[in-house]
Parts: structure tokens; C-alpha cells; sequence
């Protein structure tokens, strides 16, 4: 007469056990797949009161590779496998080890392959080609090697998943630690992690800067609208190369290794996500030599740009609410610029920035404008270079003259009025 199939969750544990596992330690869960109803009886009464690290044994039994694979599918933590080899066919048992590990991707759970029909699967072979923890031969195992092999498998299922939730931990603090210290800044600084920072790391080397800021009052800016508007800035400055050097309330500096091209790019692009937002923001960019470096104390410290650099770019972006633009760069970075980027431009006249000795020329870049102001701009772009010629070389009544025209026509070019202000400023000082 055929014995019915358990196939309930049945747990043993003697009344005496020394160390019973407190209520919040669940049972170690063993799977028992075999089409011998007999070798799940004798399994069950050779593992009975056998308890691993104070655990009890929970034991599971399936009659086919396919029952087995629905078992495994359902639960995740089932820590070892007594696997049969000659199931619904020749070599279902080792279908099943091989589809454990390819396709559920289950790198953790012990595999005990024990097989009554050896010639199936020689060991040497299996144990070669299929990633199993263990090969018996049942006519071999004693009820005493059965709970030593259960015992062995159970702690190494238990090192391994404890080795994988260590490196799960380690991912996570080292992806933690990336929000303070850019893994971008350290690639920079020559590191490999964080852990190989010190204070005092620094280099120096040429950098385009580029400084963002929210236009309009930030201090009662909540919090939520501003990691909003980060959210959707920041992913353009990294994917052009970019590392953010630290947040200034609602506004950013970041750094380039590479061309100031890629600086611009990612101006433009954060500047169209920004527009998406109904976010007004203005952006100064500038390239020239910066230290990097780890700045603070033993307890704490932080990555951070010095240079001159970045207090120009810092003013380029102060410049852009005068002239009411998005985007300014230095001739440092315009001069650097592929055509298909410094076409949409017109220089904007020069600036003092503190601690500069030359003004630098700037340029207003406008590909990111709405159709309209683009195209106007397109139009009155010759008119301005001619205009910012003439202030340069000190004619300001021709220059005013120019810009006075291209104000009647364009009366809403708030940069034009600002030029034709300043010049009309230096003939009242010089007369």
C-alpha cells in the first residue's frame, strides 16, 4: 500500500533540548525531494529533536523536481536541499540543481545530492559540473551521516547568507557614504573607497566649475520642493561627467575633469529639465585651475573645491539675474566651445569678479531659451558683438546708438537695457 505524501511543515524538537531557540528564531527549513515515499519517512525519524544552534528543523517534502521548484519558488529561505537524482526522468534531480542556481538565482541554499542509482551521476562529474554542497550514495548514508551531513550543510548555509547580509551591509553604508563623500570626487583624488580617504588628500588640476542657483527668495523654500528640483538637475550633471562639490541651499557647485563642453551640455540639459518644473534657475560656468580636496576634523569630513574658479563661476551665476539669463561663461570656456554650442551665444561685455585682476569677457549661451527669445536672439546676435566691440574699445555713443536701436525692436532684452545702461553710466563718469 502506498504511504500518503506529507507534504505539511512538520517541526521536531525533544522536550528537553537544552537551548531552545527563542520564539523570534525561526526553524533552519529543509526540503526533502525524492519519488521514494519511504526515504522521506526514514529522513523524517533520523533528523527527529535535531536542533542546530538551538534551531529546530523544519522539514518540507516534495515527490518530483517540479513540486520542487513550486516549494523553492514560494520560499526564499529554505536552507538545504535533499535532492534525489532519478525522479520523472534520469536526471531531474540535476535539472533541478542547476535550474536553483541559474534561473531562481538562489546562491545561498545547500544542495545534498543522494542518489541510489550512482551510475546516473558519477560524483566526480556532478560534483565538477553542477554547484552542489554535498554527494551521497544512500546505501551509505547512516542515520548517524545523514545528521552530520544536515548539521554541516545547515552552517554552511548559515556562514554564507550571514558573509551575504555582511556585504549587503557594507554595499549599503559604502552607497550611504557616497551621499557625503562622491565616490566621483574620490576617483578624482585617486582612491579607491572612502575608507582610503584621508584629510588633506587634494589635486590640482584644470576644472570647469559650474555654480547653479534658484532664483528668488530660498529660505522658506520647503525642503520637499527643493530635493524635488535636485532630483531633477543632479542626473544631467553626472551623466556629462560631473561631480557634485556640495549643496548651498537652494543652489549647487559642481566640478568637470573633462572639456568645459561637457560642462555646458549639462548646463543646458539641467536648465530644460528645470524649465519642465516651471523652475527658474541661473547657471555660471567657468574653467581654470582648482585644488580638490578632504576638508574637517578626525571626526568628520567633507569634499570641497578651493579656487578662484569657483568664485568666478559663483559670480557669473550672481550676473545672470542683472542681465535676466539662464546661462554665462567666461571667454575661458567660450573659446573652448565645439560650434554646435557656441553658436547660440553673444557676448554680454566683461565683468569684475572679487579677487580677479582682469575682467573677464562673458557670453550669454541661449540654446536652452524658449523658441521665441532663441530666435530673437539668433537675430540681434551680429547687432550685440558689434555693440560689445564698440564698448570695449571705449566708443560708447556708438555702442548706445547700436543698443538704443536694437531696444526699440527688441524692448524686452533685458541684457540690452543693462549694456546700454552701463554705457551711458561711463560717459556721465568720463564727461
Amino acid at each position: 500500500m502506498t504511504r500518503p505524501h506529507h507534504d505539511d511543515l512538520v517541526r521536531f524538537a525533544t522536550d528537553d533540548e537544552p537551548a531552545a531557540a527563542p520564539p523570534s528564531a525561526p526553524p533552519w527549513k529543509l526540503l526533502i525531494v525524492d519519488d521514494d515515499p519511504e526515504v522521506h519517512d526514514v529522513t523524517r525519524l533520523a533528523l527527529a529533536g535535531l536542533a542546530v544552534d538551538g534551531r529546530p528543523i523544519a522539514l518540507r517534502s516534495r515527490h518530483s523536481a517540479a513540486a520542487a521548484r513550486d516549494a523553492l519558488t514560494a520560499e526564499r529561505d529554505i536552507g538545504v536541499v535533499m535532492l534525489d537524482v532519478v525522479m520523472e526522468s534520469d536526471h531531474a534531480g540535476l535539472e533541478l540543481a542547476r535550474w536553483i542556481r541559474e534561473e531562481l538565482g538562489d546562491p545561498h541554499v545547500r544542495i545534498v545530492l543522494r542518489t541510489g542509482q550512482p551510475g546516473h551521476a558519477p560524483e566526480q562529474k556532478v560534483m565538477s559540473d553542477y554547484d552542489i554542497h554535498d554527494y551521497r550514495d544512500k546505501t551509505e548514508l547512516t542515520a548517524r551521516r545523514l545528521a552530520t551531513t544536515v548539521v554541516g550543510a545547515l552552517r554552511s548555509y548559515r556562514d554564507i547568507t550571514a558573509i551575504a547580509a555582511l556585504h549587503r551591509r557594507e554595499r549599503a553604508l559604502s552607497s550611504a557614504t557616497a551621499r557625503f563623500v562622491p565616490a566621483g570626487l574620490l576617483t578624482l583624488l585617486g582612491r579607491d573607497d572612502v575608507a582610503a580617504a584621508a584629510l588633506g588628500d587634494q589635486v590640482e588640476r584644470e576644472m570647469t566649475v559650474l555654480c547653479v542657483d534658484l532664483r528668488g527668495p530660498t529660505d522658506a523654500a520647503p525642503f520637499a520642493a527643493l530635493n524635488r528640483i535636485f532630483a531633477a538637475i543632479v542626473p544631467p550633471i553626472h551623466a556629462h561627467g560631473g561631480v557634485v562639490d556640495k549643496y548651498l541651499g537652494g543652489g549647487l557647485v559642481a566640478v568637470f575633469p573633462d572639456s568645459p563642453a561637457q560642462a555646458v551640455r549639462a548646463a543646458l540639459a539641467l536648465l530644460a529639465c528645470a524649465r519642465d518644473l516651471g523652475v527658474d534657475l541661473g547657471v555660471g560656468v567657468h574653467v581654470g585651475p582648482v585644488t580638490l580636496g578632504l576638508v574637517g576634523a578626525d571626526d568628520r569630513m567633507q569634499g570641497t573645491v578651493v579656487a578662484g574658479a569657483v568664485q568666478l563661476a559663483s559670480h557669473l551665476e550672481g550676473l545672470t539675474r542683472r542681465f535676466d539669463v539662464d546661462l554665462l561663461v567666461t571667454d575661458a570656456v567660450h573659446a573652448r566651445l565645439p560650434p554646435d554650442l557656441a553658436r547660440d551665444s553673444r557676448p554680454l561685455g566683461s565683468s569684475r569678479a572679487p579677487g580677479q585682476q582682469r575682467p573677464p569677457a562673458i557670453f550669454e549661451l541661449f540654446a536652452a531659451d524658449p523658441p521665441g527669445p532663441r530666435a530673437d536672439k539668433r537675430v540681434t546676435r551680429d547687432a550685440v558683438v558689434t555693440a560689445v566691440r564698440a564698448i570695449d574699445e571705449r566708443r560708447m555713443a556708438e555702442a548706445e546708438q547700436v543698443l538704443a536701436g536694437l531696444l526699440g525692436e527688441y524692448p524686452r532684452d533685458r541684457a540690452l537695457a543693462v549694456l546700454r545702461e552701463d554705457c551711458r553710466r561711463h560717459r556721465a563718469a568720463v564727461s
